[in-house]
């Protein structure tokens, strides 16, 4: 179920957990997000754009030594993911996380004075960058290949980006979504 907002063209969905990826509406790109915490030493990004056919687009894992909260990394996950989507000239964007803390702080466009609330507010302002953005929660399983990119780069090796020739692991689980 999809519900239209007035203000910023954002459109929420109800997600639907275990039911495999979907993939977006002919017109848009589904960004599925994820973020990891590295023991401790830091925390890994992981973004995969996909379009209605289900092909990859791009991909993106950025590895930072900073180490924050899990939902604040799903957060600047999010954040960056979108500011590709910018990059990339992307206009009608399905955001799509199994951190459903964000997923919650985005449709009540929740915000405040913590490193969390910052990174809402500021995904909440570059979304007007595009004609529309849908918020979908969804859940790991759902999610494995943005989890793997979360995964995949070393601690602070900072940002890597794939147009072509995604990871070898990346392209098997596509395969099997």
């Amino acid at each position: 179920m999809v519900r239209a907002m007035r203000d910023g063209g954002q459109q929420l969905s109800d997600g639907m957990p275990g039911v495999g990826w979907k993939a977006p509406d002919t017109g848009w790109v589904k960004l599925n997000v994820d973020a990891g915490v590295k023991d401790g030493v830091g925390v890994g990004i992981g973004v995969v754009c996909r379009d209605s056919g289900g092909k990859v687009l791009w991909g993106m894992a950025h590895s930072r030594k900073e180490v924050w909260e899990v939902h604040v990394v799903e957060a600047a996950a999010i954040f960056e993911g979108l500011e590709l989507a910018v990059e990339k000239g992307h206009d009608r964007i399905v955001v799509e996380s199994d951190c459903s803390q964000v997923i919650e702080a985005l449709r009540q466009r929740k915000t405040g004075r913590s490193l969390f609330s910052f990174i809402i507010g500021d995904i909440l302002r570059l979304c007007n960058s595009f004609i529309s953005v849908s918020w979908s929660f969804t859940s790991r399983r759902n999610n494995m290949v943005a989890h793997e990119l979360a995964h995949v780069a070393p601690v602070g090796s900072g940002r890597i980006v794939w147009v072509e020739n995604l990871p070898e692991l990346v392209d098997r689980l596509i395969s099997s979504n």
